[in-house]
């Protein structure tokens, strides 16, 4: 008895099943990212993301087996970018420069492209569903929140001081992020206006005044990152 012939990958399926490569995969969750803080989950199809792809639906699941597990990735992908936003950020080198850091970090993630995108996904996500929204509060408390308090614990003498700190980086990176959320999230505009970047150096200016005002806060050495591989 003959063996029952098996018919070959179409090229297409081919050419699809080898570009499943990590540079394919952030291309495929940047689509989704966009796809989805447009029309929301419910409006972003499978279909719709293959076709903005120039893919077929079957070849999504290289990356993904559904559309929930697609914003699961997208949420991971997005945070881990979201943190290494400000690594390029002139590290501080003493506790006075906390609050220029502070405010450049933030222009510096959402001077991203991607990042105002993200803001608009979770926004959508999380008023469609509950479940997604619990993820992206872990993200947040397990990931931006306790970056608030890194330079407060490298700089702070006690708790007391570490916690005004940790207040002082929160307070800046806020104002800053919701200036922005309004001009580039909301608005489209392509940057930060003029008035938004006086705003930032009036902050920086009056945390820096604040810091001076308290004797027990002088400039203090702390470690610098370890520098990038």
């Amino acid at each position: 008895m003959s063996k029952k012939s098996v018919a070959a990958p179409s090229p297409r399926a081919r050419r699809e099943s080898s570009g499943a490569t990590p540079a394919r995969r952030d291309e495929v969750l940047d689509a989704g990212l966009t796809l989805i803080s447009e029309l929301g989950v419910a409006g972003a199809s499978l279909r719709k993301l293959a076709a903005k792809l120039g893919m077929s639906q079957p070849s999504l699941y290289h990356y993904f087996d559904s559309k929930d597990a697609l914003v699961q990735q997208i949420i991971e992908h997005c945070a881990s970018n979201m943190l290494q936003a400000a690594a390029h950020v002139q590290f501080p080198r003493g506790i006075e420069d906390i609050p220029r850091f502070a405010r450049d970090a933030a222009l510096a993630l959402w001077a991203t492209d991607q990042h105002p995108r993200f803001v608009r996904f979770m926004f959508v996500v999380a008023l469609e569903n509950p479940e997604h929204r619990a993820r992206i509060q872990r993200v947040f408390e397990e990931r931006l929140y306790p970056g608030f308090g890194v330079l407060a614990n490298a700089y702070g003498r006690d708790p007391a001081e570490r916690e005004d700190l940790r207040l002082m980086v929160r307070s800046i990176v806020y104002a800053m992020g919701l200036s922005l959320l309004e001009e580039r999230a909301l608005f489209g505009a392509p940057g930060p206006s003029p008035d938004l970047l006086r705003m930032g150096d009036f902050i920086v200016r009056a945390s820096e005044r604040l810091l001076a005002s308290r004797a027990s806060l002088g400039p203090i050495a702390a470690p610098h990152p370890p520098e990038a591989e």
